[in-house]
């Protein structure tokens, strides 16, 4: 039987155990290609898949024998008051730098916080209520069934917050935007690890005026601590990665302690919001992949793996064991909107149709960074995309850099995290909230564009010297200040005039509500809306021992009688209005309070005994 020999392609008619060419072997599991006849115990066909597999065997063999690529060099960091000095002397102007971002991200997230967006979200008041009920009850478990199942994490803050201030709109908000807040320094130290200094500043710079960022640092939801959460989590993984494989040319430092810290904080990031698996699904995949590039024994590949395991067990104990007990209602709020129960879906005609909406949806959830068509009626955007459209291309070069340097771990992680969480869009209910469930991408965006105009600054300096490199650098920091005025202008001024915007965030029936409560006694307050109870989550935080009773056709008995013998104010929103006239003749001698905008939205009649 004539073979082919599989290491050098030359034909081998002696039948021989090693080829004549090379001396590789030759004998029946790896035989090679055959050139004629069959071979015994196996055909043409068995020949042919025992060389593929010896192909692809000896092709992922040489792919992980070129093991990892560090891009920046080893942090050799020691707690010793000498090293801290010397290190904060030769770092002093980055440090003022990202102090001096943290301050201006600190202001855009606190600027207005209680009168922007200008309603109070019914989700916002349950963080509220949570937190009000963790000052009372102290330990509520990691999990809530309040608002369709919430993750408790950030509950803890806002207790802490309103305890210190008062239960309030900007107690609440205030509680979620310090982890938003927090972000900016963190982002900074793990795009530093990751990536280098100028990547960082440029990308922490890029965060910290990201309209993204800003609107779910300002929002009473659980959004904005998963993007804290992850990017802490990444920051520490990152760190361990980087002890453990110090490079050739230096010593070798095993820590495992820091694997201990990493494995911890990625136990943290279950508590926040439940656009958290993607993340961890990117951050599993990295790992394997980078111990298998790992040029040690296998026993010595797994060693992290044991420490790691231990602190994300210590820190996520009380979700795991919820999660173990009661699968149902821990999982069935992710489970709960599919793209397989949308609509469009659902009514799809075929096989064919159907794929067609998938491939659809592929093309929005990727498109994301630049086009957000889906609007979102919970947190009141859509339409714009995630970035400013400079931003955005930078995004997406640095993601295709970051898939060609996928040896280095910050590359192949960037690259993964932001990939799994635009995949997840795909497989999502549309209407549910894009942006609110890929925000795990942050601040991997803003590396990526760092990482492109670091290359592009690179490419430029290789082909046009000095001066090429500086008409590249001018033409980065123009796209970077344009990415700036973009975003503080769309999310200041654009975006609380658009429809859906207003619509989400109504305040009309904050200030009827605030009218109601200003007398002194306003007795029992008859509420006619035909958009909400009178127990609404925002009245149950901002006014819970105020009584009412639903008077409207759609949540209660429509009547204008007065029932009650002490003071009754009737609350009139929307069409309800032309009721006071008719209030005003039956009851004479109340006091009238009516909207003062040009089209006025409520009307307040308050009759005293």
């Amino acid at each position: 039987m004539e073979v082919r020999c599989p290491t050098c392609g030359e034909e081998n008619p002696g039948g021989h155990r090693y080829c004549d060419i090379c001396g590789a072997t030759l004998d029946e599991e790896s035989s090679g290609f055959p050139v004629g006849g069959t071979a015994a115990g196996g055909g043409r066909e068995g020949l042919f898949a025992r060389s593929l597999r010896h192909d692809l065997a000896d092709y992922f063999r040489k792919v992980l024998d070129k093991g990892l690529v560090w891009y920046t060099p080893y942090p050799h960091w020691r707690w010793t008051g000498s090293f801290l000095r010397e290190w904060t002397l030769r770092n002093w102007w980055e440090l003022i730098a990202v102090l001096l971002l943290t301050i201006a991200g600190a202001f855009l997230r606190v600027y207005r916080l209680e009168s922007l967006p200008a309603g109070f979200h019914g989700d916002e008041a349950w963080t509220g209520i949570e937190g009000l009920r963790i000052l009372e009850e102290g330990w509520i478990g990691p999990y809530t069934s309040s608002a369709l199942g919430q993750l408790t994490g950030p509950f803890y803050v806002t207790a802490l917050t309103i305890r210190l201030l008062d239960a309030s709109i900007f107690a609440v908000r205030l509680s979620i935007g310090l982890f938003g807040i927090a972000t900016i320094p963190a982002a900074h130290l793990l795009l530093r690890v990751g990536f280098g200094r100028w990547v960082a500043l440029f990308g922490t710079t890029a965060l910290t005026v990201s309209y993204w960022h800003v609107h779910f640092s300002r929002l009473g939801f659980g959004v904005a601590p998963l993007a804290f959460a992850s990017t802490v989590a990444a920051a520490g993984l990152l760190w361990a990665m980087r002890s453990l494989d110090a490079g050739p040319h230096q010593e070798r430092r095993g820590n495992l302690w820091s694997w201990v810290v990493a494995g911890g904080l990625l136990g943290l990031v279950p508590y926040t919001y439940f656009a958290f698996p993607t993340f961890l699904g990117a951050v599993g995949a990295a790992i394997v992949i980078f111990l298998l590039l790992q040029s040690d024994p296998l026993r010595r590949k797994l060693q992290p793996l044991l420490p790691l395991a231990a602190g994300a067990l210590i820190t996520a104990g009380p979700v795991l064991l919820f999660a173990i007990r009661s699968p149902e209602v821990y999982f069935g709020r992710m489970n709960e909107k599919t793209v397989f129960a949308f609509h469009e879906y659902v009514n799809a005609e075929g096989m064919a149709e159907k794929a067609g909406f998938l491939a659809g949806r592929v093309w929005e959830s990727y498109m994301l960074l630049v086009s957000n068509p889906r609007l979102d009626g919970v947190v009141g955007i859509g339409g714009a995309g995630a970035l400013d459209p400079g931003m955005a291309s930078l995004a997406y070069v640095g993601l295709i850099v970051s898939i060609r340097k996928w040896r280095s771990p910050p590359h192949l992680l960037a690259a993964l995290v932001v990939v799994a969480a635009l995949s997840g869009l795909v497989f999502t209910d549309p209407s549910a909230g894009s942006m609110r469930r890929s925000i795990t991408a942050i601040p991997w965006v803003f590396g990526l564009a760092g990482v492109a105009a670091a290359t592009i600054s690179q490419f430029a300096k290789r082909h046009g010297g000095r001066w090429g490199q500086a008409a590249a650098v001018s033409s980065l920091l123009l796209v970077l200040m344009g990415s700036s005025l973009w975003n503080l202008n769309y999310y200041f001024n654009q975006l609380p005039n658009s429809p859906t915007f207003r619509w989400t965030f109504a305040d009309d029936y904050l200030e009827a509500l605030e009218a109601a409560h200003s007398f002194e006694e306003p007795g029992t307050i008859y509420y006619y809306s035909g958009r909400r109870r009178f127990g609404y989550e925002t009245i149950q935080f901002l006014y819970p021992d105020s009584r009412g009773v639903d008077r409207s056709r759609e949540y209660g008995v429509f009547d204008l009688e007065r029932l009650d013998r002490g003071p009754v104010t009737y609350v009139l929103e929307g069409s309800y209005m032309e009721e006071v006239d008719r209030i005003m003749e039956l009851y004479p001698g109340g006091e009238l309070i009516v909207d003062e905008g040009e089209q006025p939205v409520y009307a307040i009649y308050h009759v005293k005994e």
